[in-house]
């Protein structure tokens, strides 16, 4: 909640004429400033204040000096504060464009020159916020019960970011719901360093070294979202696929249905996995509907520069292909996940492993699933909705690789001429996307089914299968699949528009009798749209078209 007006004071005072302390959550001595000059007119006194370890740049504050006033005997009630500056408002939306990339800095996060700038010529940008106190000794209290093990003082600081986190929401969107500092807050809890010692001392290795190690995996796969990016690929997104493709269509009830499920429980993503266009189709959707962004598996073979750091920074979380006997590894991947889980945030990843050259859905895979289950089977979440999702195309724009390697030719190594080559290749048409959401599953209500431990249970299995037939389920045919039945179906026979529009007619009609999913746009009666669909095939090469003698 923006701290604007005398209105909004209550926030900024203390229980029962409780001493106030205000935690300054700043980046820079101008931020200091700008909030004990607001601080100072809100209360209508010199505030006491305590400048803690920033939460942009993850350094500064006194810890010594917050836990010695924690102490003291007035028992103080600390309220944290922040400034929260906006990005420019364009087209309704508050978001960073490709023409902040050539200015200095992050608009949201802005350096000293370009602060005083915002803050003299668009002070409607800057926002004072406060978060909901609590007194020092409850916070103490809390500690105790957390098991983290880094200090009071980190406890404080890191409750104070999360809660002056969720009022900045209010005023930047959902969009930017992500976690920050992760490696620190799992590192610092108790139950993650006592698994790291019980392993090291089972296995005779030196415990500082392994817990070195574990902090190195951790860094190896976390995600680090940055706001800045996220906006700027999003932009990149819709310039990248508006070269090819018309658009993204989905259902916005549907969107909203599963947007309320992950305000009661972790959700995780589970989609059809087609097309390198996938994960940029769903994080654009997710984008432009003001929903969090998805903590999306990636393999570590797409982790290279420039794509893996700015993949990273969008929410992909990288994972080794192979660490079957790497136990450390295993704990460090667990604990992230749990982490993930425990605090709400979205997960994502293809369950059949790798895209599918067919189209046909291929046979789940069960790894990160049963690492989920055994996630609320520890007590992580009372449930897990597991959402299937469906992302189809008129026109993949991957089948000349598909068809490469189906004459024996290998995968093309990911590299950043293999990205280049693949943005070209999206210079031709290929139709529109569709996304559909498939009914969630909750995996508390299979929990009694799947043993604890067993990777290959017939429970998991069964849970997989139930994601994947419900994929399939909301999959919706799509006029370019119907065009081509038609022409199969001809088995190398030339046929007129109006012949093929005929057969559509009667293709359509067997769809709808079976109320099977479609597309919005399935009137292969019109000669344009069929015409089109043609037009399409033909420029890919699929079918030949001739002039009627």
């Amino acid at each position: 909640m923006a701290q604007r007006s005398s209105a909004d004071t209550p926030l900024l005072s203390g229980p029962d004429g409780s001493s106030v302390v205000y935690l300054l959550d700043t980046a820079t001595d101008l931020e200091v400033r700008m909030l004990v000059r607001w601080l100072r007119k809100q209360v209508g006194r010199e505030p006491e204040t305590l400048r803690i370890t920033s939460s942009r740049r993850g350094r500064g504050g006194d810890p010594e000096e917050l836990e010695r006033r924690m102490g003291a005997a007035d028992d103080p009630y600390l309220i944290p504060v922040r400034v929260v500056w906006l990005a420019p408002k364009k087209r309704g939306r508050r978001s960073v464009g490709w023409s902040e990339a050539f200015k200095p800095g992050d608009p949201r996060g802005p350096w000293r020159l370009r602060a005083v700038w915002i803050k003299t010529f668009r002070p409607s940008r800057v926002q004072m916020i406060a978060a909901p106190g609590a007194h020092a000794s409850t916070l103490a209290a809390g500690y105790e019960t957390s098991g983290e093990i880094d200090g009071l003082a980190a406890f404080v600081t890191r409750r104070a970011w999360w809660a002056l986190d969720r009022q900045e929401r209010r005023l930047r969107g959902n969009r930017f719901k992500i976690p920050r500092f992760v490696p620190e807050a799992i590192l610092s809890r108790r139950e993650f360093v006592e698994q790291v010692e019980r392993l090291a001392a089972d296995a005779g290795l030196d415990v500082k070294a392994s817990k070195a190690r574990a902090e190195k995996y951790l860094r190896e796969i976390a995600a680090t979202h940055s706001p800045y990016v996220i906006d700027l690929i999003a932009a990149a997104i819709h310039a990248l696929y508006r070269q090819g493709y018309g658009g993204i269509y989905y259902d916005s009830d549907e969107v909203d249905r599963v947007a309320a499920l992950g305000i009661e429980n972790p959700v995780v993503f589970l989609p059809s996995h087609r097309s390198n266009m996938d994960r940029l189709s769903l994080q654009f959707m997710l984008w432009e509907n003001d929903l969090p962004p998805n903590h999306t598996a990636g393999g570590i073979n797409i982790n290279f520069f420039p794509v893996g750091p700015l993949l990273r920074r969008t929410g992909v979380f990288f994972i080794r292909r192979s660490f079957r006997d790497n136990h450390l590894y295993k704990i460090v991947l667990k604990a992230y996940l749990d982490y993930l889980i425990e605090k709400r945030f979205p997960l994502e990843w293809y369950m059949e492993g790798g895209r599918s050259r067919s189209g046909k859905l291929m046979p789940p895979r069960y790894g990160l699933l049963n690492y989920v289950v055994d996630s609320l089977r520890r007590g992580k979440a009372e449930d897990i909705q597991l959402i299937p999702v469906s992302i189809a195309y008129d026109h993949i724009h991957d089948v000349p690789d598909y068809a490469r390697e189906a004459t024996g030719k290998g995968k093309e190594k990911e590299s950043f001429g293999w990205l280049v080559r693949k943005i070209r290749s999206l210079r031709r048409r290929h139709g529109n996307i569709y996304i559909r959401f498939g009914e969630p599953v909750s995996v508390a209500a299979a929990l009694g089914s799947i043993p604890p431990g067993d990777e290959v249970s017939l429970g998991l299995q069964k849970l997989a299968f139930e994601v994947m037939y419900r994929v399939g389920q909301v999959t919706p045919i799509t006029p370019t699949a119907v065009v081509s039945i038609v022409l199969l179906a001809a088995r190398g026979e030339a046929k007129t528009a109006a012949e093929l529009a005929e057969d559509c007619a009667r293709i359509i009609e067997f769809i709808t009798a079976r109320g099977l999913p479609i597309t919005k746009h399935m009137d292969l009666a019109d000669s344009a749209s069929l015409t089109e669909e043609l037009d399409r095939l033909a420029e890919h090469g699929n079918v030949s078209s001739h002039e009627a003698l």
